[in-house]
C-alpha cells in the first residue's frame, strides 16, 4: 500500500521546486453501526482506518490558491480573496469549504499552495471527503495559525460539507476521522456530542471492506431526500431530530406518517438500538453479537431507508454465508460504495478469494476488497 505523505512530499517538490512547509494527514473511516442516525442526533459507531489522505504544503504571496491533486491527475488555482464552489474541479471545494469557514471564525487565510495525494478509495462510502477536510483543516492551522478544540473542527469540516459543497452530511464522518483511535472503535452520541472509545476485545478478528466498485455520489439527491424525510418525520411529533420523539408516542401514531417517513424513522430508531447492542457486545468480546447487530442494520437500510443497492445485497448476503464471517453490512451513505464485514483473521485469506470470485460470476465487476487495520485519528504530520 503507497505511503500519501512520503508521496505527497516528493510531488510537492517536483511541482513547486522546493520542499513543504506544512504536513496532516487525516484517516478515512469505516462505519460499524449508526447509518443515516448522525444528523437525527443518534449514536453512531465507527473505526478510522490506516486509509489515509495526505495535505503538504506552504503559503503563497501572491493571492493564490493552488491546489495538486497527484492521485486524481488534476490541478486547480483559484483567487484566495473571492472563490466558489468549482463544478470542474469538485474535489477541490472540500477544501475551499475549509477556508470558508475558517474565514467565518474570523480565522485570516491567505494564499496557499498544497499536493494532496490518499488511498482512501473514492466514492466507496469511506469518507474521503472527511479525510479532505479534516487534513486541510491541519494544514491550514500551520500555515494560518489559530486555535480549536477537537469536537469543533470536526463540526466546522461538517459545516464545509453541507454549506459549502452542498451535501447535507452529518456529523460521523469528520469526527471519526479527528478521534479515530488506534485498535478501538469510537462512538459518538450526536445529540450530546459525547464519545469515547470501545475495544473489540480481541486480537483475532478484522475489518474486510470490499468496494463493489458501484460508485456513488452523496450530491445526486439521495442523501438529502433522505434527510428530508427524517427531518418530516420529526416535525410531525413537534422535534427538530427524530431522536428526541418518544419512542412509545412513534409507535402509537407512526401511522399518521407518509409511507416513506414512516419507513425512515423506523430505521433511526432500530439503529439507534443497534449501536447500543453493538457496544455492549463489543465490550463483553462478543463478535456474534456484534455481528448480528451489523447484518441487522444492512437488513433495515435494504428495507426501511432503502439506500442499498442490488450489488451491495449480493454482496452482504454472500458474506454472511462465508466461514469466519460475523456480519456484515453497508457502510457509508449508501446507493453503492462498499460494504464492511467482521471476519475471523485466520479466515480472511479464503474470504477474499471466495466473495472476489462469486461477485464477480453475478456482476461482472472485480471488487476492490482489503482488510483494514483500526487506525489513529487526523494528526499534524512531520516534513
Amino acid at each position: 500500500m503507497s505511503d500519501p505523505l512520503k508521496s505527497s512530499l516528493i510531488d510537492y517538490q517536483k511541482r513547486f521546486g522546493a520542499p513543504a512547509s506544512a504536513a496532516a494527514e487525516a484517516p478515512g473511516r469505516v462505519e460499524i453501526l449508526g447509518n443515516h442516525t448522525d444528523y437525527n442526533g443518534g449514536l453512531v459507531l465507527a473505526a478510522a482506518l490506516d486509509r489515509v489522505t495526505a495535505i503538504v504544503g506552504s503559503r503563497r504571496d501572491d493571492g493564490k490558491i493552488v491546489l495538486v491533486a497527484t492521485d486524481l491527475k488534476d490541478e486547480a488555482t483559484f483567487d484566495a480573496a473571492s472563490f466558489q464552489a468549482d463544478k470542474v474541479h469538485s474535489w477541490a471545494s472540500y477544501v475551499l469549504g475549509v477556508v470558508d469557514q475558517l474565514r467565518k471564525l474570523g480565522v485570516t487565510i491567505g494564499g496557499f499552495q498544497a499536493v494532496i495525494e490518499s488511498n482512501v478509495p473514492v466514492g466507496a462510502g469511506l469518507s474521503s471527503s472527511a479525510a479532505l477536510e479534516v487534513s486541510t483543516a491541519l494544514l491550514l492551522k500551520q500555515l494560518y495559525p489559530y486555535e480549536i478544540e477537537k469536537m469543533e473542527l470536526a463540526k466546522l469540516c461538517q459545516r464545509a460539507e453541507n454549506q459549502f459543497v452542498g451535501v447535507s452530511s452529518g456529523l460521523l464522518d469528520q469526527f471519526s476521522s479527528t478521534f479515530g483511535a488506534k485498535n478501538s472503535l469510537v462512538f459518538l452520541d450526536c445529540r450530546s456530542f459525547d464519545h469515547g472509545t470501545v475495544s473489540l476485545g480481541q486480537a483475532d478478528v478484522s475489518l474486510v471492506i470490499c468496494n463493489s466498485m458501484a460508485s456513488h455520489s452523496l450530491t445526486s439527491g439521495h442523501y438529502n431526500e433522505r434527510r428530508a424525510e427524517c427531518e418530516e418525520a420529526g416535525a410531525h411529533f413537534g422535534k427538530k431530530l427524530l431522536r428526541d420523539v418518544d419512542p412509545t408516542e412513534f409507535e402509537r401514531r407512526k401511522g399518521e406518517l407518509s409511507e416513506n417517513a414512516r419507513k425512515r424513522a423506523e430505521h433511526v430508531f432500530g439503529e439507534n438500538q443497534r449501536v447500543r447492542d453493538g457496544i455492549g457486545a463489543a465490550k463483553a468480546s462478543d463478535l456474534s453479537g456484534l455481528g448480528a447487530a451489523m447484518s441487522g442494520s444492512h437488513e433495515s437500510s435494504r428495507t426501511l431507508f432503502e439506500n442499498s443497492t442490488l450489488e451491495l445485497d449480493f454482496l452482504v448476503a454472500t458474506a454472511q454465508s462465508l466461514p469466519g464471517c460475523y456480519g456484515a453490512r453497508l457502510t457509508g451513505g449508501g446507493w453503492g460504495g462498499a460494504t464492511v464485514n467482521l471476519v475471523r483473521t485466520d479466515a480472511v485469506d479464503e474470504f477474499r478469494t471466495e466473495l472476489s470470485v462469486r461477485y464477480k460470476q453475478h456482476t461482472g465487476k472485480t471488487p476492490d476488497i482489503f482488510v483494514c487495520a483500526i487506525g489513529d485519528g487526523a494528526h499534524i504530520a512531520s516534513v
